[in-house]
């Protein structure tokens, strides 16, 4: 990804009709600067593999100079991001109050790029990154043979898992989401919804995260707003392409943004456009406009300041999000909160504001990292053991009293529910029973 915020200008290779090409020696003197500052602060070296192994390879250079680390040792820091975004949240070095802009990664991303566009990715890099991030052909032709593909990648270390690492590379170890056997989309357009009313209709954009894996959480919601009487339609199946940018490959990207600008500018609404997923939401806020044509930007520009949260659209409703619950049968019951980074603060007071009263919240910073399917590519099993270990041990010990773990993030849920041994629950879901209660 094309970044701003580099201090020494990015000299271009080539320069299309719409985006300069960056050069490779432009990317990696900017990632030496980032590290340079990270080396210096080292606050979150508690977050992720990736700041562990730059300290450490460092340590082995001369002078613990970064602009001496070679390629070799910036890719294999690259290949090890997730993009949780934790780093860029708790980041002290970016702002209006930083002399720096560190973004580490956003420059994973541009180093990406360049490595697929000056072709250093081998066959078998380039059939990963295709695999773990063309989900609008993956998808498809999973859901419907679902069966055989839960009974195929259910079972971590098994051949039949050595067998699809093989020609996959995803990794035989890592724990894979169960595909569901309905898309959202199908069952989306079966569900009775609310005429048409002065109330602004709601476009659903569902992404890839919750089209072809079962959602209750997602399907609550949809159920919630048609009681509330407001019209929902789908905006389309596509994918937001998060996974695409950050494998690097920028140009089936920008392809992908052309095609969503058209598809969910199209409808004359100017209802909110709710993305079901918050990375994707952080996604697409972040990227869809700076990555489109410039004729279109002044469309993308729009559509992204109708993009909302399933929280956001549900808290702008009269009967949810508005005051706690006064029930007494969440008595001595304690929720942790586990914030995404990609979360608006004003989607965290609205959990706080929505539980009943009786429970004792306690907000759990630095756990509620999302992952994509970047963790599952053979050789970050390790890593992303690693982090989730990391997220578990900032959760108390379990008390006597049950508890509720609250968080976004299919995958990462998944991974730190199997790590705690917790029943952990999509906060939005807290909402709805709040709403539940009030009625």
């Amino acid at each position: 990804m094309l970044s701003t915020r580099f201090k020494t200008p990015l000299a271009p290779l080539a320069v299309t009709t719409a985006f300069p090409v960056i050069e490779e020696s432009s990317v990696r003197t900017s990632l030496a600067g980032d590290i340079s500052v990270c080396s210096q602060c080292r606050l979150c070296v508690d977050l992720c593999d990736v700041f562990p192994s730059i300290f450490d390879t460092l340590d082995g250079v001369t002078d613990a100079d970064p602009h001496l680390l070679t390629p070799n040792q910036q890719n294999i820091f690259s290949d090890s991001c997730f993009h949780c975004g934790a780093c860029i949240q708790r980041c002290p070095h970016r702002g209006p109050d930083s002399e720096h802009e560190v973004d580490l990664p956003t420059t994973f991303i541009d180093l990406m790029q360049v490595r697929q566009l000056n072709g250093y990715f081998t066959v078998r890099q380039r059939i990963t990154n295709w695999v773990l991030s063309a989900h609008d052909l993956t998808g498809p032709i999973a859901s419907p043979c679902a069966t055989f593909v839960n009974w195929l990648m259910q079972r971590p270390d098994t051949l039949r898992r050595r067998l699809v690492t093989a020609v996959t590379g995803i990794s035989s170890s890592a724990q894979i989401p169960r595909i569901s056997g309905q898309r959202f989309s199908t069952w989306l357009r079966r569900q009775p919804m609310a005429v048409a009313s002065n109330r602004p209709q709601v476009s659903v954009f569902p992404t890839c995260s919750v089209e072809y894996f079962s959602n209750d959480a997602a399907q609550s919601v949809i159920g919630h707003l048609a009681s509330e009487g407001r019209p929902c339609e789908l905006a389309t199946t596509r994918c937001c392409g998060a996974e695409e940018l950050r494998a690097g490959r920028v140009r089936a990207f920008r392809k992908r943004v052309r095609r969503l600008t058209k598809l969910l500018g199209k409808e004359s609404s100017k209802g909110p456009i709710m993305v079901m997923s918050p990375s994707c939401l952080a996604h697409l806020r972040t990227n869809l406009a700076p990555h489109c044509d410039p004729g279109l930007r002044p469309n993308a520009e729009m559509i992204v300041d109708r993009l909302r949260s399933p929280i956001e659209v549900l808290t702008e409703s009269t009967s949810a999000g508005t005051s706690r619950s006064s029930g007494t049968s969440d008595s001595r019951r304690s929720l942790l909160f586990l914030p995404s980074p990609h979360e608006d603060p004003s989607e965290r007071t609205a959990i706080e504001h929505t539980v009943t009263s009786e429970t004792a919240v306690q907000v759990i910073a630095d756990a509620g990292m999302h992952m994509g399917t970047w963790a599952l590519r053979q050789g970050n099993e390790e890593g992303a053991h690693r982090t989730v270990q990391r997220m578990a041990k900032r959760l108390p010990t379990p008390a006597d009293a049950p508890r509720t773990v609250a968080r976004s993030g299919l995958l990462s849920s998944q991974l730190l529910a199997h790590e705690t041994g917790d029943d952990i629950v999509d906060p939005v879901t807290l909402l709805l029973s709040a709403s539940s209660d009030e009625q």
